[in-house]
């Protein structure tokens, strides 16, 4: 199987990645899906879309067996939010073409992200960033991509809609390498503060928080 690794980040948190290689039969022997997957599965027509989809719920199968968390699957709630059923955990997933990461949070809420810069992030920046988070960007792709990633885990965090990236979520880089961000989200009578750290993988990198 193609499971990466298991991460374990500190007392709350784990990160996992798994690298998709196998085929769909291969996911559709080896897991069992609860009714609401079920129903998710049966309305994903694109092929990729599915393999994507069985692969992440392979990787919770795993890496929730391999944590003694639970054998039982996961399920989405009303918001498309993974639950791990009658449990203290948090699981959030984020998935590419090569690669599905989780992260898992013991009694905390967790939102994880994995992408590789894309040009296209320089072009909807000013919409999403206020004009202090594009000066910490300085143009720099790489950074507006990370920006993007970051304000992603935010959303999942809070994972309710009408969230606005550029009014409601905000970051900011804590080091030069950009390798660990401060985030909060500011909704209404909603304000909660992250720390959210990056991890590198070839040449994509996993954004995720750890508090």
């Amino acid at each position: 199987m193609a499971l990466e690794y298991i991460k374990q980040i500190n007392d709350k948190v784990h990160l996992a990645v798994w690298k998709i290689e196998e085929d769909i039969d291969f996911y559709q022997r080896n897991i069992v899906l609860s009714p609401t997957d079920v129903n998710i599965l049966a309305e994903t027509t694109h092929p990729e879309k599915r393999l994507e989809f069985l692969a992440g719920r392979m990787l919770c199968k795993t890496v929730l067996h391999s944590l003694k968390i639970t054998d039982q699957p996961i399920y989405r709630n009303e918001f498309g939010k993974p639950v791990i059923p009658d449990s203290e955990y948090n699981i959030s997933l984020s998935h590419t073409e090569n690669y599905i990461a989780a992260a898992v949070g013991f009694k905390i809420e967790v939102g994880i992200d994995i992408e590789k810069p894309k040009a296209k992030m320089a072009k909807i920046a000013p919409r999403l960033y206020t004009d202090e988070e594009m000066e910490y960007c300085n143009a720099d792709l790489v950074k507006y991509s990370k920006m993007w990633s970051a304000k992603e885990v935010l959303y999942k965090l809070f994972m309710k809609r009408e969230l606005n990236f550029k009014d409601h979520l905000k970051v900011k880089p804590l080091k030069k390498d950009w390798t660990l961000m401060s985030g909060s989200i500011n909704k209404d009578d909603f304000f909660k503060e992250y720390e959210l750290a990056f991890y590198k993988l070839e040449e994509y990198f996993i954004c995720l928080n750890v508090n």
